[in-house]
């Protein structure tokens, strides 16, 4: 499938946004490490934290744009935002008033 998918993008009939998805997606499957970051899991604090990791965390918005993808701390604090507000009852109770995003 991502093989055809490739192909799809090459002739302008799919997002490249999608091939990244599923890139990740598939190594993370495959208990492997993503290029992309666009699979995650959130931890203690309710911070987005890549889901096995990155590949290469140095080069990881460099490739996020060629694939048309927000920054990562973009779209980290945008999910960890996301993720506060959907369980802020718990984040209150613990003591948290605001989401922990990336600085």
């Amino acid at each position: 499938m991502l093989k055809q998918l490739g192909k799809e993008i090459m002739e302008n009939n799919a997002e490249k946004s999608y091939y990244a998805m599923l890139e990740d997606r598939i190594a993370i499957n495959l208990n492997q490490k993503q290029r992309l970051g666009s699979q995650l899991i959130y931890n203690k604090a309710g911070q987005a934290i890549p889901k096995k990791g990155l590949l290469d965390s140095l080069n990881v918005d460099n490739l996020r744009i060629k694939y048309n993808l927000p920054l990562f701390k973009e779209y980290y604090n945008f999910m960890t935002t996301l993720h506060f507000e959907m369980n802020k009852d718990l984040f209150l109770k613990q003591g948290m008033k605001e989401p922990k995003l990336y600085e």
